[in-house]
């Protein structure tokens, strides 16, 4: 019944189901058959699951193929692989975007939000103007320490490619400052911008810079005091190292790659958040971590040529669920992208989003329901509301027995058969919290209804 609900299946995938009622175990099965048809598979566990983690490895081991898979676990940073979620972007404005986009915001036109984003913007354009990789950690130094060390960097840079003799004019301008303090030495690559650069060969990238290196620092802080935060959850302690891997460091012999990396190659990546540990830092990672797949996601509409279909498995949805997240919803099936998303409860993402209008985002996105069981009422309502009524038929049996008043003696009796049909539920949704585990209700695009079990394999 499994494998013909999945053949039939198209689209994104909701799997709904109580603590210990099977999702994990449905997640192993879908798991290993993507594995087996060299699709690459990306997973993504709040709670850290290690059988889980496990199987996905001995799958790649029993076809022949263990370089296939790749590990990744905060709590384990010595045998974790180096993940780079900000490598992948095609114009520089996708790092601010990504970055921004896990600011916390219940307002559509957040001006903290948008603050964030043009501070993000100015460093990273700074940072490829200088030949620099934009990395989580380089950001966060320069919102925190201030921007005027980077202001003098990308200014001569930037006149040596544009303007002639431009960094023996930038050199000038710096020793007229006295080679003092870097805010004099910032002032003085402003005022070089302004009397040499900009009537030549104007840049808007190094005006929105210069223009947040002379922003109060007072007013700055307090604008990105939402941004900071997750920046610093980022870049803290062994992350710094994960997620900020130094591409130079030649004694470090842990793996370095990225989600394009790992689809292009058809690889299989564990990704443990350690949620159970530190809930905060670990819905951070998993958040930027979808947020650099819709990046991808984006690449491959734009120019990708035979994309290979990519499975994305998220365990405990709500725990990361973001807007990310639902463009990659919307909008990955083209890019090939089939999503699984598993959570226990629907309110689970009203909490998450802060909103039920955010969470029916998510729903209405979804072609296909897995339902496990499910305690939840509310739960229940929405997985069984869609389904089609049916006719239920039953047999009505009638007797009677009838005496005539003038002769008591003198009686009549009749029985009667009739076959009924009246409008019923398909399936009452009281009955999703009897099933037992492993047991499912599945509603397929197309219209197909199945009821079904998830085998159990031993190996």
């Amino acid at each position: 019944m499994l494998y013909q609900a999945l053949s039939h299946s198209e689209g994104q995938n909701l799997i709904v189901g109580t603590t210990g009622s099977g999702k994990t175990r449905l997640f192993d099965l879908l798991i290993s058959q993507a594995i087996l048809r060299n699709e690459a598979v990306i997973i993504i566990d709040p709670k850290g699951d290690k059988e889980l983690c496990d199987n996905a490895r001995r799958a790649c081991e029993a076809i022949g193929h263990p370089e296939r898979f790749v590990y990744f676990h905060p709590a384990f940073p010595e045998e974790s692989a180096r993940i780079d979620p900000l490598r992948n972007f095609s114009r520089v404005t996708e790092i601010a975007s990504r970055l921004a986009a896990l600011i916390p915001s219940e307002a559509g036109a957040d001006p903290f939000k948008s603050f964030g984003w043009q501070a993000l913007n100015n460093i990273s354009q700074a940072l490829v103007m200088t030949y620099q990789r934009p990395t989580l950690v380089l950001l966060k130094r320069f919102l925190e320490s201030g921007s005027e060390k980077i202001v003098v960097q990308a200014v001569t840079s930037y006149a040596e490619k544009n303007i002639e003799g431009g960094r023996e004019l930038a050199a000038n301008f710096l020793n007229d400052a006295g080679r003092g303090s870097i805010e004099k030495q910032a002032k003085a690559m402003a005022r070089f911008y302004v009397e040499v650069i900009q009537p030549k060969a104007p840049s808007s990238e190094l005006e929105g810079l210069l223009s947040m290196s002379k922003h109060d620092k007072t007013h700055f802080s307090k604008m990105v005091a939402n941004l900071l935060p997750i920046m610093n959850m980022l870049t803290a302690g062994d992350l710094g190292e994960l997620l900020s891997p130094d591409y130079g460091n030649i004694n470090d012999t842990r793996i370095i790659t990225d989600n394009k990396k790992i689809i292009d190659n058809a690889q299989v990546v564990y990704t443990g958040l350690d949620t159970l540990t530190d809930s905060t830092v670990g819905s951070a990672v998993g958040s930027i971590m979808l947020s650099d797949l819709v990046a991808v996601a984006g690449d491959r509409y734009n120019f990708g040529v035979g994309n290979r279909p990519v499975n994305i498995f998220v365990d405990e949805a709500s725990e990361i669920i973001n807007e990310p997240t639902i463009q990659l919803l919307n909008k990955g099936r083209g890019a090939k992208m089939k999503m699984w998303i598993a959570t226990q409860t629907i309110a689970d993402f009203e909490t998450r989003l802060g909103s039920k209008e955010k969470a029916r985002q998510v729903l209405g996105n979804i072609n296909n329901l897995y339902a496990l069981r499910v305690i939840d009422k509310e739960s229940q309502e929405f997985i069984t509301d869609n389904l089609p009524k049916t006719r239920l038929k039953h047999v009505m049996r009638t007797q009677g027995l009838s005496l005539d008043s003038e002769s008591p003696m003198m009686f009549s009796a009749n029985t009667g058969e009739r076959l009924m049909e009246e409008e019923g539920e398909m399936f009452p949704p009281q009955l999703l919290g009897m099933l037992p585990n492993l047991e499912y209700i599945a509603k397929i695009s197309g219209g197909m209804i199945v009821k079904g079990r998830l085998p159990i394999l031993q190996g």
